[in-house]
This record gives C-alpha cells, sequence and structure tokens, in this order.
C-alpha cells in the first residue's frame, strides 16, 4: 500500500506542472502574510526585528494549518469528477488513493514551509537555537498539519458541495489562529481572551516552534502539540477512513 499511495500522490502533483499559477498562488501566500503581520502589524511598534523573530513562528502556523483546508477540497473535488471510481477498478489498496491525496498535500505544504522560511531570512528572521531544534519545529508542524488533513479529508467526504467544505473549515482554523498567541502575547489582551488562548491547542504549536527556533522553550507547549495532534489523529483517521469507504462502495 505505502508504494501505492507514493504513486498516487504523484499523480496528484502532476497537474501542479501543467497549472504554473496553482504553483505561484501557493509560494506567494506565505509572502503576502509575512508582508502583512510583520511590516504592516509588527512594524508600527518600532522593534521590527523583535516582531520577525515573535511572529514568524505564527505564520508558519497559520500557513500549515490553513493549508489543510486543500486536502479535503481537492478529495471532494477528485470524487465529484469521478476519479476514485476509476481508482476503484484498479488492483490496488482500497485505501492508497486517499493516502495519496493527503502525502501529496503534505509535500505541497513543505513547499510553503520553506517558502516561509526563506522569506523570513529575507526580512530578518533567523534560527537563534541550533539546526536540531529548527528541524524538531518543521517535523512537529508537519504532524500536527498531518492530523488535522485527516480533520479536514473527512470534512470533505461527507459534505457534496466543496465550496461548503472549505466554509466551514475556514470558519473553524481561522478563529483558532486568530484567536491564539500565534502574533500577540496572551497578556495584552483582556482577561477572557487570555483564558482561550491559554487552552487553543494553536497557541501552544505556536509558543512550541517559537521556543525550538527562537529559545526559551517550554517543554509543556511540544508535550501539549503532540498530545492534541495524536488526539486529532486518533479522532479523524478512522471517521476519514469510514466516510471514505463508503463513498467509494
Amino acid at each position: 500500500m505505502i508504494s501505492q499511495s507514493l504513486t498516487l500522490a504523484w499523480r496528484s502533483l502532476i497537474p501542479m506542472k501543467n497549472s504554473p499559477g496553482q504553483l505561484i498562488g501557493l509560494l506567494m501566500q506565505p509572502v503576502f502574510m509575512i508582508v502583512v503581520f510583520v511590516y504592516l502589524f509588527g512594524g508600527s511598534g518600532g522593534d521590527r526585528a523583535g516582531a520577525v523573530l515573535y511572529m514568524l513562528p505564527g505564520v508558519l502556523t497559520q500557513v500549515a494549518l490553513i493549508a489543510t483546508i486543500s486536502t479535503g477540497m481537492n478529495l471532494a473535488t477528485d470524487i465529484d469528477n469521478g476519479v476514485f471510481d476509476r481508482f476503484r477498478t484498479m488492483p490496488i489498496a482500497r485505501a492508497a488513493p486517499l493516502a495519496g491525496r493527503i502525502l501529496a498535500d503534505l509535500t505541497t505544504l513543505m513547499l510553503t514551509i520553506a517558502m516561509s522560511l526563506l522569506i523570513g531570512y529575507v526580512v530578518g528572521f533567523r534560527v537563534q537555537t541550533g539546526p536540531l531544534e529548527a528541524l524538531a519545529a518543521v517535523g512537529l508542524i508537519v504532524l500536527f498539519a498531518f492530523a488535522l488533513s485527516w480533520g479536514s479529508a473527512y470534512l470533505g467526504l461527507v459534505i457534496k458541495s466543496v465550496t461548503t467544505m472549505q466554509s466551514m473549515a475556514t470558519a473553524v482554523l481561522l478563529p483558532l489562529t486568530f484567536g491564539s498567541s500565534a502574533f500577540i502575547p496572551a497578556t495584552d489582551m483582556p482577561g477572557w481572551l487570555q483564558w482561550w488562548m491559554g487552552v487553543n491547542p494553536v497557541s501552544h504549536l505556536a509558543s512550541a516552534l517559537r521556543g525550538l527556533m527562537v529559545g526559551g522553550l517550554r517543554a509543556g507547549d511540544v508535550w501539549i502539540s503532540l498530545g492534541w495532534t495524536a488526539v486529532i489523529a486518533a479522532v479523524f483517521v478512522p471517521l476519514a477512513l469510514r466516510a471514505y469507504s463508503r463513498r467509494v462502495s
């Protein structure tokens, strides 16, 4: 099944070669976010260097989480176009097309992460810890996004309209990202919002990335992020597999 999933992941990536606009849009997304959050918002206080160090891990978090929406959208589009009906006639593992779709989207996620780090370097971001810690930060965000991709896949399988699926996923992710400490310290917020930021898993993920890349790591943020990753995967992997089995049966 692994080789079949990798083959189908490659099949999902090939169309990007014939649609350069899709790839350009994918790579430009972190550029726009860094410009908005670092230069427009972060630079207002005069400490642009400090804003870059604080906000780039938040940008990485938001880019990765929003990128997971494409998994459900692409999956729903493939099913509506009858692509999975053709896969069903082939001698491959039933879950291989689903796994291939998620692996393909993780590959594009890695491109956006690389682009975010490149633009971050251009605007002055430097890893303050070490290469192992930086790799651990990338691994953590990829793991979290991988788990969340299964949730996106589940929505894409149970909601027939691609537009509705995108709207629902965005309605869930935007409050999580903007209602977190990814871009603004919780201490600058009112009490009720500080409480929400404290329990928000995105806050812990952004803090873990910031600690691994900038310094001042709190091990609790890493463990909480890994715990949320395990919970999300444990809930949505079986749900997505069951919904996929029903859609293609």
